[in-house]
């Protein structure tokens, strides 16, 4: 048992312990719980490695000076990239704002993001794509080439990939 394991069964313990009735079927579900959160946690820091930061709601709120309810209209309007979780849980693409604070919106996104709204519900594809170099994008990431205010180039491109990825 590696060390990661033995912590791991210990946290379980202690969780059927503070629950005042412990029994050999809650340590299971204990040890399932935490292991589900450390997948979980590998799962964000890989697809966080590969398309940037991914923000919590409330980490989104504080980037952009906004509210829970102008989050939610930016998420609307294809302003804002919202990525839904496995567990239902959403995230937010860092790299759909500038690096300014207050954090704006990227200009020309929502032109991108409403092409790949009904192809990807959940978002998953899109910011992959968004993060990753493109060919007909010069090498370039979709999001270095809006910053670069090639907008209708960028429209272009994420019209084609949304189409092959609905084919």
């Amino acid at each position: 048992m590696s060390t990661v394991e033995k912590d791991l069964e210990v946290m379980a313990h202690r969780l059927v312990e503070a629950s005042g009735a412990p029994d050999e079927r809650d340590l299971a579900y204990a040890r399932a719980g935490l292991d589900g959160i450390v997948n979980g946690l590998k799962a964000r820091r890989a697809w966080s490695e590969h398309v940037g930061e991914i923000l919590t709601p409330s980490e989104a709120v504080a980037v952009a000076g906004w509210t829970r309810a102008a989050l939610s209209k930016a998420v609307r309007e294809h302003r804002v990239l919202r990525l839904t979780g496995s567990n239902g849980k959403y995230g937010y693409a860092a790299a759909g704002f500038t690096d300014d604070r207050p954090a704006k919106p990227i200009l020309g996104i929502q032109q991108v993001l409403r092409v790949w709204a009904d192809v990807d519900p959940r978002g998953w594809s899109t910011v992959a794509w968004f993060a990753t170099e493109q060919a007909e994008l010069g090498g370039r990431t979709p999001r270095r080439a809006l910053l670069d205010g090639d907008v209708p180039v960028v429209a272009r491109a994420a019209e084609g990939a949304a189409s092959r990825l609905s084919a």
